[in-house]
């Protein structure tokens, strides 16, 4: 069966997920934390060095910020912790091949987002008494893209959510079926910055940013709360559309028909054989 490999270690990750949540909830909301943390360490990385090149050289923006946004991921899968977006792919494919219910999908998600919230929440706060972004002015590119992403058409920031968690999940999947370490690195590395640059939507990510922007407003009215739900919302819909219809259903229906043409062929080689 094709790709049976890799969904089978998608399975088996939902279910190590899911075993961790029922026997200490608490363990697992650290793991969430953790998670939510390193993306928000990588969004500080981003936007020190963007501010400065964007500045200088802003047609290399968006390449040198995707690619420093590349140590999320990777901090994400190789150190250990438990991702929003990345469990929309564990336990789509987990549920659709009945390892995990439904019920245990929505526990997940609440429990993975809610502690994702937490981690980004707590990273941005010790940044500010690190005094990291003291005194920068309003404009920042911080707050320049905050304001961006705050004041989005929702439409928009639905779609721009969708393409980048179809990215961020097809970088989860694709090292899954590749042996050489550093080949996994590698295209972890190229997928990110792939959605980083193209200007898509991170709910986890545009936490730590949003945090961060609301902490050291200097005043900028279209900085709030009304604005950070306004993004979160439409974007993280799009993230969960993204990963669970447009990775793990598409490669669960693909493989699915090729298990069932194998089936096929194989009692048409035992007629064959019959008559």
């Amino acid at each position: 069966m094709i790709y049976k490999e890799t969904l089978s270690a998608l399975n088996e990750l939902a279910l190590k997920k899911k075993t961790l949540l029922e026997k200490s909830k608490l363990a697992f909301l650290l793991s969430a934390m953790l998670a939510g943390g390193y993306v928000a360490i990588a969004v500080v990385l981003v936007y020190i060095i963007g501010d400065p090149i964007v500045q200088s050289f802003p047609a290399v923006t968006p390449l040198v910020m995707g690619l420093a946004f590349g140590v999320a991921l990777l901090l994400v899968i190789y150190a250990g912790s438990d991702l929003f977006t990345g469990s929309v792919l564990y336990y789509t494919v987990s549920t659709l091949n009945k390892k995990t219910t439904i019920k245990d999908t929505v526990a997940n998600w609440a429990w993975t987002y809610g502690g994702n919230f937490l981690g980004a929440l707590i990273i941005a706060y010790l940044i500010y008494l690190a005094g990291i972004f003291q005194g920068i002015s309003e404009n920042h590119y911080l707050f320049y893209m905050a304001e961006k992403k705050m004041t989005g058409d929702a439409m928009e920031l639905f779609f721009k959510g969708i393409f980048c968690n179809w990215l961020v999940c097809l970088a989860i999947w694709t090292p899954m079926r590749l042996k050489n370490e550093m080949a996994k690195l590698f295209v972890v590395f190229v997928i990110i910055f792939a959605f980083f640059a193209s200007g898509y939507e991170h709910s986890i990510a545009n936490m730590g940013l949003f945090h961060l922007a609301l902490l050291h407003n200097p005043g900028i009215e279209t900085i709030s709360l009304a604005g950070y739900f306004a993004n979160m919302i439409p974007v993280t819909l799009g993230n969960i559309i993204g990963g669970s219809v447009f990775v793990g259903m598409v490669y669960h229906f693909i493989s699915k028909k090729s298990e069932l043409e194998e089936h096929s062929q194989h009692l048409q080689g035992k007629e064959k054989e019959a008559a």
